[in-house]
């Protein structure tokens, strides 16, 4: 920035001028210096949009250039205009919410779409809104256009044509919604509407200068919209739960953007802490607005032993890819169980081979001194059915859980027994050791994979694909060969989730 003031470039259109005057009307009297510049698109009108070869910076590489080499601090964009992945260097600082997604028919006389005659020759520059057009009025003759909205509806006034396809919000901010003979029934691109704030990464000050505006209104409450990779996501949820953003809120993820393939999933924000999605097109992450939730449409598969934590997110469809089997080992090697101070259990599984292991001789009056320690419900419920209640349950169903409660509580110097799966991973008998503690770490059990499993052809009806553990990744892998694109895959914990970062 010079002197105070933020250097912004934004295309020469007039749409485009005041997509920046909307931008600064929300940051009171901050102060602005404009560059204007021509991009590529802009210089090369005879360049159909429909041609399948054209750049993803198309309208944004000249723009995007001049922020990276400092001749802006930043660049404002038409958010359906950028590309992905974002420039090297680059980052989006922030997305304004959009008063209206959808397009409008502009034509000869305020004719509506059902008026115009057969054979009625109607502009559009997108391939999507061709087809959009088609499924509706298979009659009509879809001509391309270039050039500005008002040069476009220049020569729809000169009878070019007879109709033309408008993004809604750009009329509005035209002054030219008396030209508007009625808003169409299609879907629009998920970014329509939107301005995108594009600036270096790093600059966390001028990025803050965005981000903590209160650009994201719609429909009467809060609403935020992200464009990023799908292995964001995670980062993005924390960050904005620590923000102080509702858990309850209502998200929706959009994969494959503007695609006749596009895919929209629906969750709320606490479900995504341990998400991601595996695409090499940028996902459309959108929060709160009129986003409706509607879990009982939801179908998720789950791919661990239980089926308890797929219940709480949809209707379920369950397919074991892993199954264990006890380790046979002698009890005596253990000098007693009341030794033990906390005995620490990461799975039902532990508990279920526990008890089978000591049998009998597992005397409830003979541990009452031990704490126990459980990494989720489903673990806890194991163990009451064994009258045992253990003192503290990890939240995050993971072994960073447990090792956060050791720490927080400063519990050092103790004997502690972790009898769990031959493959844990030792992240947390590591830790709990140095921590000063003495730890057995006890395999009772075998975690293989399920060859029995019955291979699925696809995975196309499935909101989101539930994996519980690390070992849950490896047998999809392993069976599948890799993890899907363009569907949610949700771990327990960040050690699951770590094992799908690093499988992808």
């Amino acid at each position: 920035m010079n002197d105070d003031r933020i250097k912004v470039i934004a295309r020469s259109s007039q749409l485009s001028l005041l997509q920046v005057e909307e931008v600064f009307s929300l940051m009171g009297s901050l102060n602005y210096e404009l560059i204007v510049h021509e991009s590529y698109g802009d210089k090369h009108k005879e360049v159909s949009l429909m041609d399948a070869h054209i750049p993803a910076d198309f309208f944004t590489r000249e723009l995007d250039v001049a922020v990276l080499d400092g001749t802006a601090d930043i660049a404002i964009h038409s958010a359906k205009d950028l590309p992905f992945p974002i420039p090297d260097g680059l980052e989006i600082y922030a997305l304004t919410a959009a008063s209206d997604k959808t397009d409008s028919l502009v034509s000869i006389n305020n004719q509506t779409l059902a008026e115009l005659p057969s054979g009625a020759r109607i502009a559009t520059s997108s391939a999507k809104r061709k087809q959009e057009l088609l499924k509706i009025r298979g009659d009509l003759k879809i001509v391309t256009v270039r050039g500005t909205i008002e040069e476009r509806i220049a020569q729809l006034d000169h009878h070019d044509f007879e109709a033309l396809i408008v993004a809604t919000c750009a009329l509005h901010r035209l002054n030219l919604s008396h030209r508007i003979a009625e808003p169409l029934p299609f879907g629009t691109h998920p970014l329509q509407g939107h301005i995108a704030i594009v600036g270096r990464k790093g600059n966390q000050g001028l990025k803050d200068l965005f981000a903590n505006l209160p650009f994201h209104r719609q429909n009467g409450s809060s609403t935020q919209a992200f464009y990023l990779n799908g292995k964001e996501i995670p980062s993005i949820v924390s960050q904005l739960l620590d923000r102080g953003f509702d858990g309850e809120s209502p998200v929706k993820l959009i994969c494959q953007l503007n695609e006749t393939t596009q895919k929209e999933y629906f969750f709320l924000l606490d479900e995504l802490k341990h998400t991601l999605i595996h695409s090499s097109q940028p996902v459309l992450f959108l929060l709160g607005g009129s986003i409706k939730f509607p879990k009982d449409e939801r179908r998720v598969l789950v791919t661990g032993t239980s089926t308890s934590w797929g219940e709480q997110r949809g209707r379920v469809t369950h397919t074991p890819l892993i199954r264990t089997e006890a380790i046979q080992i002698n009890p005596s090697k253990i000098r007693g169980i009341d030794s033990f101070d906390y005995i620490v259990f990461t799975s039902r599984h532990g508990v279920k081979y526990f008890k089978e292991l000591w049998g009998a001789d597992l005397c409830i009056a003979n541990i009452e001194k031990i704490k126990f320690v459980s990494v989720g419900e489903v673990t806890t419920h194991g163990l009451n059915q064994l009258g045992i209640t253990p003192i503290y349950e990890s939240e995050t169903e993971s072994a960073e859980g447990i090792i956060d409660y050791f720490k927080q509580n400063n519990i050092v110097g103790k004997k502690i027994l972790l009898p769990r799966s031959a493959i844990g991973l030792t992240i947390l008998p590591q830790e709990l050791k140095a921590m000063g503690n003495e730890v057995v770490d006890l395999p009772i059990y075998n975690t293989l994979i399920n060859t029995d499993h019955l291979l699925m052809d696809d995975f196309a009806d499935f909101n989101e694909i539930l994996f519980s553990s690390p070992s849950g990744v490896a047998a999809f892998r392993f069976l599948y060969g890799s993890l899907p694109e363009e569907i949610p895959l949700t771990c327990k914990g960040k050690t699951t989730e770590k094992k799908i970062v690093d499988s992808l």
